[in-house]
């Protein structure tokens, strides 16, 4: 039974501490008023509320009743803190016992040293390094402060002011029709059979398969069949509920929370959130354009007739809502970050990769990131499951940011400067999730730089060899984008010393063997676990080929080195796509990432080999004396066969037109293809255009010879009719087209860097 409520002095209930200090209309309800409840404010009727001083309120946890209307639950726009639980119990991290919230209760011992890291001004934790925040001075202070600072309390942030009931109404609309999106549980089940050829450390497996274990088992009424409005409200409830609450973040230095249940409840659990539910609408996303066009999860009759690209953009307009739904209590946390990478990630494997707006999104993703600390993270005492999973999102961002840049020919956000993102330790899953002892045993088997000695490849595998690429990649970037800098030979010399150190360290499991990844000795055919290995093995190589070129393409931007090693580098790199290509039919679960490997590795070095091509066809014109005195001091004559060029060229083509019309580098591919098709079509024709045998001849050296360099201001395409003299068998619309004029930015000799290009992550 309910107290009776206090009267004031004019004979009115008294409204309580909250409510008295915002203005607003108290119901007057004890021991907590509906208001505070929805809030998750400390509800208090001080015994006189007009005096100056008041005694510190303990922080006292709200209890969901699914009883409270959808309007009251919907009148939300509270700021959670971040706090780390004080107690090391797993216990302690999920749930609290309810507080008395009696006056008395509250100025205990316990209630006053809880409170007291709430009612500070300024709350955000701040490290050693942050000594130019300008709250620095109070928080290091903070217990000096804190005898003349208890009024300040974070029910003043939570009470500067009240949502509209518009604006929150509309969030619960929101909410219930993103709800209604929700993949059913059969569909999540045939997305589930691909979730391990995703390998991306954002999307852990574990983490997915138990939100989704989760969901299914406390929501099955909710979001089975029928679903309608009314049945996923009770499940939009519980999730503002829990958006209200501090996110709770374990301890990576206890090793307490090496246990299961602990890592399960930090993102599931009590503390499901918007931000989880957003990564399982990316997740699912991304799964759908993993699937062929084919496969039976289209059929299904929930899908409504969508396809692969239609599905995968329902999901993404879903996770950019959960998005939105936490902007009323936005806080950035570890699952926010990667709720909007994710997010951005998707739409970016849906629109075109050359979209502003993608990178623009994934500038904000990096923000974020650094918001949440997860730029510069402190060593951990033991290695645990949060602690393993934060080094692995560092590592990731760390390097998908250099590779950003240099495609983007863009300053990095990340630098080794600021920036301390340890390599996670080479482990499966399974072994960081299974338990405490269980972890213990497999890093024991690790050698002494952290890889792992069983010959298995792992994400993180794949993860470590591309990151230890990174510090290749940004003194590319700091030699390339520099202004006003002029770098020199032994600068590029070095880095590329360093290169060939790092491929060194690589263990011998994930070592690049050639034509022999895809000629297993024990077996005609290939297991499916083997031709992923291969697949990975060969990605990996793509990278180093990838850095290789990018240094040699500094070298010959300033005459430092003949064309010869660019040549050479371009020509392999073509050879180990191909070899992808060539065995694709048994990595069927990766064909969704061919169309940017054509883009990204092929189409530069594609562009190489037309030029040269080109040129050893007498099909630009000779270089001029100028060219002709700077390019006799450090070049030599690029020597090839051109058979071999064609041959590769014609593959590489024939890759390009396999491109599916529903990848999202579709278009780039097919404008590519047009004018590798126009080169090649050329280089045939001019075999023929005079008596024959003399364009047979080995070019001169003055034809032959090509500098890769910012002096080649013409395009070869332009010149390409004329050289010919086939402009009739040219259709006017290519003309019009300037296909030819579009090839200058695919060789990168005036500076393009490949502008219309992916940047390469992980699948």
């Amino acid at each position: 039974m309910h107290a009776e409520p206090r009267k004031r002095h004019n004979g009115q209930p008294q409204a309580c501490e909250p409510c008295r200090k915002a203005k607003i209309r108290c119901d007057h309800a004890s021991p907590k008023c509906s208001r505070c409840v929805l809030r998750s404010l400390n509800c208090i009727y001080h015994p006189a509320p007009m005096t100056k001083r008041r005694p510190p309120t303990s922080h006292t946890p709200i209890h969901f009743d699914s009883s409270l209307p959808a309007d009251l639950l919907a009148t939300q726009n509270v700021s959670s803190t971040f706090h780390i639980p004080s107690e090391p119990s797993v216990g302690a991290a999920i749930s609290l016992p309810p507080a008395d919230p009696s006056p008395a209760a509250s100025s205990g011992v316990t209630a006053r040293s809880s409170a007291s890291k709430r009612n500070m001004l300024f709350q955000e934790q701040l490290g050693q390094h942050e000594t130019t925040r300008f709250s620095a001075v109070f928080v290091e202070n903070q217990d000096s402060f804190g005898a003349v600072m208890a009024d300040a309390t974070n029910s003043d942030y939570h009470e500067l002011g009240r949502e509209p009931d518009v604006m929150a109404r509309s969030r619960v609309d929101l909410a219930v029709r993103t709800l209604l999106n929700f993949p059913s549980v059969r569909t999540c089940d045939m997305l589930l059979t691909g979730i391990h050829h995703i390998y991306d450390v954002w999307l852990s497996p574990t983490m997915i398969q138990q939100c989704l274990k989760q969901v299914w088992t406390e929501y099955a009424s909710e979001l089975g069949e029928p679903r309608t409005r009314e049945s996923v409200l009770r499940v939009a409830n519980d999730l503002f509920i829990n958006h209200k609450r501090p996110h709770s973040t374990p301890d990576c230095d206890y090793a307490g929370n090496s246990d299961h249940a602990s890592w399960i409840n930090w993102f599931g659990g009590p503390h499901l959130r918007w931000e989880m539910i957003g990564i399982l609408f990316s997740w699912a996303g991304i799964a759908f354009r993993c699937k062929q066009e084919w496969d039976p999860v289209f059929d299904l009759p929930e899908q409504h007739g969508r396809n692969r690209n239609t599905a995968a953009e329902k999901m993404r307009e879903c996770a950019a809502a959960c998005v939105r739904l936490c902007e009323g209590n936005f806080e950035i946390s570890d699952t926010m970050v990667i709720c909007m990478k994710n997010s951005t990630r998707l739409q970016s494997i849906i629109i075109s990769d050359e979209s502003d707006r993608v990178r623009v999104d994934y500038g904000t993703v990096r923000s974020a990131f650094i918001s949440a600390g997860l730029h510069r993270l402190a060593h951990s005492k033991e290695i645990t499951p949060f602690s393993q999973h934060r080094a692995s999102l560092a590592s990731s961002m760390y390097y998908h940011d250099k590779c950003h840049s240099l495609f983007n020919a863009r300053p990095p956000m990340l630098s080794s400067h600021y920036c301390q993102c340890p390599l996670p330790l080479d482990l499966c899953e399974e072994d960081v999730y299974g338990g405490r002892e269980r972890l213990a045993v497999a890093i024991a088997k690790l050698d002494s730089n952290g890889w792992n000695t069983n010959g298995h490849i792992y994400t993180t595998t794949w993860l470590r060899a591309l990151t230890m690429l990174s510090p290749i990649r940004e003194g590319i970037l700091e030699l390339t984008l520099s202004v006003n800098s002029n770098f020199t030979k032994p600068q590029v010399e070095d880095l590329q010393v360093q290169l060939g150190k790092i491929v060194a360290s690589y263990p011998p499991h994930i070592q690049y063997q050639g034509s022999s990844e895809w000629h297993p000795q024990s077996s005609s055919r290939f297991h499916e676990q083997s031709a992923q290995e291969a697949y990975i093995i060969t990605r990996i190589q793509l990278d180093v080929l990838q850095c290789q070129f990018l240094l040699q393409r500094l070298l010959v931007s300033r005459q430092f080195s003949g064309g010869q090693d660019l040549f050479d580098i371009a020509q392999e790199t073509m050879s180990v796509i191909i070899s992808l290509w060539l065995n694709r039919d048994q990595l069927h679960e990766f064909h969704h990432a061919f169309d940017w490997i054509a883009v990204s590795y092929g189409m530069p070095c594609a562009g190489i080999l037309c030029v040269e091509l080109l040129r050893a066809s007498n099909l630009v014109p000779p270089a001029t004396q100028s060219e002709l005195s700077s390019t006799t001091r450090g070049h030599d004559c690029v020597r090839f066969s051109r058979s071999e060029v064609i041959q590769n060229l014609v593959l590489f083509r024939a890759l390009l037109d396999w491109i599916r019309p529903t990848d999202n580098n579709a278009q780039l591919s097919k404008k590519f293809k047009t004018v590798l098709q126009r080169i090649i079509d050329a280089v045939f024709d001019s075999l023929g255009s005079s008596c024959g045998m003399q364009t047979q001849e080995m070019p001169s050296e003055q034809q032959s010879q090509r500098h890769y360099g910012p002096q080649d201001q013409q395009s070869p395409g332009q010149n390409l009719p004329a050289a010919t003299g086939r402009e009739c068998d040219i259709e006017p619309e290519m003309n019009a087209f300037n296909d030819m004029d579009w090839l200058n930015t695919v060789d990168w000799t005036q500076n393009g860097w490949l502008e219309q290009s992916n940047p390469p992550f992980p699948y």
